[in-house]
């Protein structure tokens, strides 16, 4: 796969939106707070699954469709850079 491509989320990945980076300044970071769903759990499209902290505010990130959450990358009290991928969720 070329190297370009490795960053890019792939389907079920679940990362935060890029729209919401923007009110961050070079260099800072968001934090997993807590996941609210565990590995090997069945999630569905929208579902709450983890929260997170960007700056001052909480935000709730959700499932990208019904499947298991497969694996969780970053777990809960990391910090986690602008594009990285937190966790996966495969289909049923």
């Amino acid at each position: 796969m070329p190297s370009f491509q490795k960053d890019v989320p792939m389907m079920g990945d679940v990362v935060l939106d890029p729209l919401l980076w923007e009110s961050l300044e070079a260099g800072d970071g968001a934090r997993v707070e807590e996941w609210l769903a565990s590995e090997g759990d069945r999630v569905h499209a929208g579902q709450p699954i983890a929260r997170v902290r960007l700056l001052h505010q909480s935000l709730e990130l959700a499932a990208p469709h019904d499947g298991v959450l497969e694996t969780i990358l970053v777990p809960a009290g990391d910090r986690f850079a602008h594009g990285a991928v937190l966790a996966r969720v495969v289909p049923f």
